[in-house]
């Protein structure tokens, strides 16, 4: 009996050590050059990668671009671009067209800089998640990743909106639809390893290619007076329990800043993208989370944007989830918050209360995002609030000033959330709203008030002459 309980010991032992080291042959037999992976894509190839830090670097793109006189018709579907790729730039169009469905960076908007919105894709954050499973399944995807764990397991990262849908597509009723065919996993010593659904196992990736990069990041922007005002206003429209959406930028980092100040308490963060301010809320023990509905106690985000501040607290970070998009943007999970409030930006409103956030007329400045998927979450929630905040003005090529809010919005202006779902716009002159229940004619005055004072009277001219104040 001895003998045999030894001897099956040991063969558990063998069997448990091979299926520990099995994966790194599989690992050894995917890894390559760039060069090598980039001789996967084929003519007519649909291109697609994550959108922010999940991005491959340009060591990949740049492999891929250099094939430029054997390959024909292939299609890169590139998303607020942090970094520069040469296959992007103009002698490189014949063979690789560029399309994109966010702008947002200098990056990608040099792309559509002269060309308008015609390569524009349109599609929300929710959205993306079924076109790239059916109608527009990639061929090709490049993700980055950590290096695998004792398990295989590689780790895609604070950038988790799109990985699911591109790896391993969607499973539906019909078995499952979408993943790509060719998988490049870039596989970064320096990237960050995350909490949430983000371990895919190697076996799901057809290529590595090992390349040590910093992560980029971006400086923080410097907020003006005006920033200032909008955030009070903002802060002031917060009430205890709130679960939290909101992004980065000037007005988000002065927002955060204020909420620390503040007496609230027992904040949440249900987000598309984690905010900046989270680690210090969390330090200050403002944000519990205790009364979110979905993962209570637990901070839900998709993504984190080029913040170095936010790097360190990500890793590994329990407390932090990220999960993918068709759980962060999804309408019925979001509204079924008791207290979501979303809170984002515009480029123009009209005096109804439509909201331009991705176009000035044809020119593309970003896209959808996730704003219209977080305007429809907060109109199903039962206390949940939608606030746009932007500045009253701006100044056209001629140094003119022109109000942001406007009669009608610019022709070609593509409306990003709908005069329905909408419940505040904050300004450096004050707060319109709540405007649901208000008719045409008191949205147009609760908006004109907070537009600049020199073209208030302009408005009012131009509202009666559309009919309204009659």
């Amino acid at each position: 009996m001895i003998c045999k309980n030894y001897i099956s010991i040991s063969l558990l032992e063998d069997t448990i050590y091979m299926i520990k080291t099995d994966w790194m042959y599989e690992y050894n037999e995917k890894l390559c050059t760039a060069e090598v992976a980039a001789q996967a894509v084929q003519n007519d190839d649909f291109i697609l990668a994550p959108i922010c830090l999940g991005q491959p670097t340009a060591l990949i793109t740049d492999a891929i671009a250099d094939r430029k006189d054997e390959l024909k018709n292939v299609e890169w579907r590139a998303h607020l671009l942090i970094r520069p790729h040469k296959i992007v730039n103009p002698e490189y169009r014949d063979t690789f067209k560029i399309t994109s469905a966010f702008v947002g960076t200098p990056f990608i908007k040099s792309v559509f800089k002269e060309e308008g919105y015609g390569s524009y894709a349109p599609a929300s954050v929710l959205t993306s998640y079924k076109q790239w499973t059916g109608r527009r399944k990639p061929d090709v995807t490049m993700v980055m990743v950590t290096p695998p764990d004792n398990e295989g397991f590689v780790n895609v990262g604070p950038d988790c909106m799109f990985p699911k849908t591109l790896i391993q597509g969607r499973s539906t009723e019909r078995g499952t639809v979408g993943g790509a065919r060719v998988v490049i996993g870039e596989v970064n010593d320096q990237y960050i390893p995350v909490c949430g659904q983000t371990r895919y196992h190697i076996s799901n990736f057809t290529h590595f290619v090992e390349h040590s990069s910093e992560l980029p990041a971006f400086p923080s922007p410097v907020p003006k007076d005006i920033h200032h005002k909008m955030a009070e206003s903002v802060v002031s429209l917060l009430r205890d329990r709130d679960s939290i959406q909101i992004g980065i930028g000037a007005v988000p980092m002065l927002i955060s800043d204020l909420i620390v100040q503040s007496d609230l308490k027992d904040l949440g963060i249900f987000t598309e993208m984690l905010p900046t301010g989270a680690p210090l809320w969390q330090e200050k023990g403002i944000l519990t989370g205790k009364y979110k509905k979905f993962r209570p106690g637990k901070m839900t985000a998709t993504f984190i944007g080029p913040a170095k501040e936010l790097y360190d607290f990500v890793r590994n970070n329990e407390d932090v989830e990220f999960l993918p998009s068709d759980i962060t943007n999804n309408p019925s999970i979001i509204g079924a918050e008791e207290q979501i409030v979303g809170i984002n930006g515009a480029l123009e409103i009209d005096l109804a209360g439509q909201v331009a956030c991705l176009t000035i007329g044809n020119r593309m400045v970003s896209g959808y995002g996730g704003q219209s998927d977080f305007a429809m979450g907060c109109r199903l929630s039962n206390f949940g609030r939608m606030i746009i905040v932007m500045a009253s003005s701006a100044k056209d090529a001629e140094g003119n000033l022109i109000s942001r809010i406007v009669p009608d919005l610019t022709p070609g202006s593509l409306v990003g959330t709908m005069a329905i779902h909408l419940d505040y716009v904050v300004t450096e002159n004050g707060i319109a709203g709540p405007l649901d229940g208000m008719t045409i004619d008191e949205r147009a005055e609760a908006l004109i008030k907070v537009a600049h004072p020199k073209l208030q009277d302009d408005l009012v001219v131009d509202a009666k002459k559309k009919g309204l104040f009659r």
